[in-house]
């Protein structure tokens, strides 16, 4: 009699347990579909791009003493495009969310010639997003960029300055202006010419290094700033530099990094200006030989 009771009671169990089963699978599908949207998104919208783009080019500052000069304008025209953005982890305790790509910095026109003509920078990276402390946005980091980093961080180095011939703010003011209107009179004389000031001669203008003066701290870098000859022989050692880090392998970068501490530390055992200059000089010759791996 007892289980001709259960019997029932079990089979009525069931029928409630089945659909409740469906709801939590429902639940289960729709939160799975959302974080991979949420993980696509953090990989692949403009919104990642623009993030990334600022990554780069914040690098590249700091590479430069956080220098930012030509760098600051270059970022506002250059702009970013991923191929092939995959998601490869998503850990939903920390919130990071890891990608990879083929990273592509497009720079504006006129400013290719500071990087041998391309118009296009490339490099396969990845990249991770995580949740703000806050909670109010993606934290990026990334990496594999270096061989768009360097070039960034050259760009001024190699005295090109980009500058945009015509603003957009210019162009909605010159529409905007009403169109000239017939006078009955003659019109006034024109205004005598505009003469612009004049201008020093170049070779007064002393050559600057590749650190920002206003933040030297050191004694040999005020001796390089106050000496432009010092100041042309950094200037070219740091191109050396950062042209030997852009053509090298992992270990060769590590190498020339250490080696960059080394001569740091030797350059400012210096007490004249000779020192200095003969320290540049054997400092090129070394990033030339662990470039080729005679070091």
């Amino acid at each position: 009699m007892l289980a001709a009771i259960a019997a029932p009671l079990v089979m009525a169990g069931c029928g409630k347990i089945e659909p409740a089963n469906d709801a939590a699978k429902s639940r289960a599908a729709a939160r799975a579909a959302a974080l991979t949207r949420q993980a696509q998104a953090a990989c692949s919208s403009p919104a990642t791009y623009d993030r990334l783009k600022q990554v780069a080019f914040d690098q590249a500052i700091r590479l430069r003493n956080n220098d930012p000069v030509n760098l600051d304008t270059l970022s506002r025209y250059a702009t970013v495009r991923m191929e092939n953005p995959v998601v490869k982890s998503r850990d939903e305790t920390l919130g990071v969310t890891v990608c990879s790509g083929r990273f592509i910095l497009q720079v504006p026109p006129g400013a290719e010639s500071a990087f041998a003509g391309q118009r296009q920078l490339e490099a396969d990276i990845e990249y991770a997003a995580q949740v703000s402390a806050d909670g109010t946005g993606l934290v990026y980091q990334m990496r594999g960029a270096e061989p768009i980093v360097y070039k960034l961080a050259a760009f001024d180095l190699k005295a090109q300055a980009y500058r945009p011939a015509v603003t957009a703010t210019q162009v909605q003011v010159a529409e905007a202006a009403p169109a000239p209107q017939a006078q009955a009179q003659a019109a006034p004389p024109p205004p005598p010419a505009y003469t612009p000031p004049a201008q020093p001669p170049l070779e007064r203008i002393a050559p600057r290094p590749s650190f920002n003066c206003r933040n030297a701290r050191t004694r040999s870098e005020h001796m390089v700033c106050d000496n432009p000859s010092l100041a042309t022989l950094d200037r070219a050692m740091a191109a050396r530099f950062y042209a030997a880090l852009d053509n090298a392998d992992a270990r060769t970068r590590a190498d020339l990094r250490r080696s960059r501490d080394r001569f740091l530390a030797y350059r400012e055992r210096c007490s004249n200006d000779g020192c200095i200059a003969q320290a540049y000089r054997d400092r090129m010759d070394e990033i030339t030989d662990i470039a080729e791996g005679n070091y």
